[in-house]
């Protein structure tokens, strides 16, 4: 039987939720299937709200920000759960919610490394236009030996 280490890239989007529904109905109950939901987020500026009063006003905004990003944190969990309630094994999901240091798509190009299954989504729209977006390009472009799913 394959094993199947599969890197799930999340954004929160209703396309992603396909990419979920497509994990599910193609992989959930393989034995040796393993699947990482991976988001890595923006990170927030430092700002030191003494140096200014001005920057005392940001406080508040960045304490939003903050939460914002807590909250997606644990969404990016229930999301696991419902990998689990569709016939994942609960050991063979795994997180990463992390800092993003480069651009989307080279995260995703460096996280995808010892998986052999990467599974994206894509919005509507004309076929032209999965060629064009910078993400994707670069993304399918850099990867070798990796079988990439696109739900739609």
């Amino acid at each position: 039987m394959a094993t199947f280490q599969i890197l799930l890239p999340y954004n929160y989007s209703p396309n992603d939720r396909k990419a979920i529904r497509f994990a599910i109905d193609a992989f959930a109950g393989r034995r040796e299937t393993r699947v990482t939901l991976f988001h890595a987020y923006t990170p927030l500026p430092t700002i030191d709200v003494t140096a200014s009063p001005e920057n005392l006003k940001m406080r508040s905004g960045m304490t939003y920000l903050a939460a914002e990003l807590k909250e997606k944190e644990e969404a990016l969990k229930v999301v696991g759960d419902m990998l689990v309630e569709g016939g994942f094994d609960r050991d063979a999901v795994t997180y990463v919610f992390k800092r993003r240091v480069k651009g989307a798509a080279e995260e995703i190009v460096d996280k995808v490394a010892g998986c052999n299954v990467l599974v994206l989504s894509r919005g509507a729209g004309k076929v032209t236009h999965f060629f064009t977006r910078s993400i994707y390009a670069r993304v399918v472009t850099a990867l070798r030996g990796v079988t990439i799913c696109v739900a739609t």
